[in-house]
């Protein structure tokens, strides 16, 4: 398995991902289940699959498919977040990401 993605959404976040993730159509206004359930769908609507789980610091998202990679985040949203940006970034044409 793979050390993982460690970044952090926020006012200084580098990678854009929260106009990702308004770009994959996921309404910025939504929050706790909405939000998680809306990522979710989105990262299955690019062919991602994806498990969860909390470490001792923080949220871990795997991505299953179409590679195996862990993404961290203060929440799950965050997590979620960042798994979803991982995907789309071929699509938008940023990258490649170090891990």
């Amino acid at each position: 398995m793979s050390s993982g993605y460690r970044p952090s959404l926020g006012p200084h976040d580098p990678a854009g991902a929260s106009g990702v993730v308004a770009q994959a159509r996921v309404d910025p206004p939504l929050n706790g289940r909405s939000l998680q359930h809306a990522l979710r769908v989105a990262i299955g609507t690019h062919r991602g699959s994806c498990s969860r789980n909390v470490d001792h610091a923080s949220w871990v998202v795997t991505l299953h498919s179409p590679d195996e990679q862990d993404f961290y985040g203060k929440t799950l949203e965050e997590a979620l977040a960042w798994c979803l940006v991982w995907l789309m970034a071929p699509e938008l044409g940023i990258g490649p990401f170090l891990v």
